[in-house]
């Protein structure tokens, strides 16, 4: 697949829209591509890989797609679903045991450090940690949920900004194993099964593809999905040979101003690192992002290459909360703000994806199916309309209130907008 510059009239509002942010300084690049009914339609690139030395953004460009990598660790494990390693509701601790005996935390004393606990009233199943209802957390909001505190301690980001500073641990953060048997002595913070709140659920994910397969990550992914797929620039590191093709971070400092963000952000991915995070740690490019989407929206199947079956690509991208509740209803901490509330009405989530079940906000078809990383990228597939869009950048939030300057219900409903236009849907 060979991706080149593509920008119909019809598309003009939607491509003013990424030049704007280009512009205006609100992040340093914009790739996108959209795919509708077997050809790309759309593809064009805004911006910088280098704001500073003024070096222009290129198809491809490598960027760090962060938790995008979650759908790729959710259907490697399917591949072993399908070769019969596991069952769904298999609990976790069949296969890692150290998540025996879980506690869920129900306080914690500032001042002394002591904890009360309670019993989980039934262990982790797989499936919870597919769908992000396992009870771990992910550590970013200490002053909201207290285990969050003890994730903190535990693995050393401690910073105000705890996003930032989660990302910038991952070049030192242990292996799978290690990482696995530490998280597993912390407790819930909730019984599994009973909200839904984002979290390591696809690092032990990814842990337990190793468990299951007897290969590392990185190894199983080349051989069951990237080398299929000929996602040839999907990994855990950029190699040397490709690092002037890795594009530079951007945030906003104190005064507003877009500033590239150095060290670990940007370096710690140009080395190979222990730490094989299948909840976010793949760098990719748009192209190779685009083949894997394809494959999903055509029944896991990528030209010659079958990697999953059509009833499993059904399976992962359906509803799989618990009595078919909704994404909202099951949040462990509720949405207060009406907007984000009405933007989020009528999505479920699936085996690693946002899922539409009824009608929204958002133009696409019921069944469309999404997700996006801690950079502001993000892809959306709509099955029914046949229809692939991806966006790329690099923006770092500013603090772990996880706001990006690219709205992606706006430019989702920009390109639906185009499509319609052009008479393409």
């Amino acid at each position: 697949m060979i991706i080149t510059q593509l920008n119909p009239e019809v598309f003009k509002k939607l491509s003013t829209e990424f030049q704007t942010y280009i512009n205006d300084n609100i992040t340093g690049s914009v790739l996108c591509a959209i795919y509708h009914q077997n050809k790309i339609v759309y593809c064009n690139k805004f911006g910088w890989k280098d704001k500073e030395n003024q070096i222009p953004i290129q198809f491809d460009d490598i960027f760090r797609i962060y938790s995008m990598t979650k759908p790729i660790t959710c259907l490697a494990a399917l591949i072993l679903y399908e070769q019969g390693k596991f069952d769904l509701d298999d609990p976790l601790e069949m296969y890692l045991p150290e998540f025996k005996n879980l506690k869920v935390l129900k306080s914690i004393d500032n001042k002394t450090g002591e904890t009360e606990l309670e019993e989980i009233k039934k262990p982790i199943t797989i499936k919870q940690l597919f769908t992000h209802t396992s009870g771990l957390s992910y550590g970013d909001y200490p002053d909201e949920i207290p285990v969050d505190k003890l994730y903190g301690e535990e693995f050393g980001f401690t910073g105000e900004n705890r996003l930032k500073t989660k990302l910038e641990m991952f070049p030192i953060m242990p292996p799978l194993d290690d990482f696995s048997k530490r998280l597993a002595t912390l407790p819930l913070t909730f019984d599994p099964g009973e909200h839904w709140w984002y979290a390591f659920s696809h690092e032990i994910l990814g842990y337990l593809i190793e468990v299951l397969s007897g290969k590392k990550l990185d190894v199983f992914f080349k051989k069951y999905i990237f080398d299929k797929l000929g996602m040839n620039d999907t990994d855990f590191y950029v190699p040397k040979e490709n690092w002037g093709r890795l594009s530079k971070v951007y945030t906003k400092n104190q005064n507003n101003k877009l500033i590239e963000v150095e060290g670990a952000i940007y370096e710690g991915f140009k080395h190979e690192i222990q730490y094989l995070s299948g909840g976010g740690g793949l760098v990719s490019t748009l192209e190779n992002y685009l083949k894997f989407c394809l494959m999903m929206l055509n029944g896991g199947k990528y030209k010659d290459k079958q990697i999953v079956s059509q009833e499993t690509i059904n399976l992962m991208t359906s509803n799989q909360l618990p009595n078919n509740s909704n994404y909202l209803d099951m949040q462990y901490i509720k949405y207060k703000d009406p907007e984000a509330i009405e933007r989020m009405e009528g999505y479920g989530f699936g085996l690693g994806v946002l899922v539409k079940i009824t009608e929204n906000m958002s133009k696409s078809g019921i069944g469309d199916y999404s997700w996006s990383g801690a950079f502001n990228t993000l892809f959306n597939i709509d099955p029914k309309n046949q229809i692939i869009s991806i966006v790329l950048t690099q923006y770092c939030p500013e603090n772990s209130d996880w706001i990006f300057p690219i709205d992606w219900l706006r430019i989702d409903n920009l390109a639906y907008e185009a499509l319609e236009k052009g008479k393409l849907i």
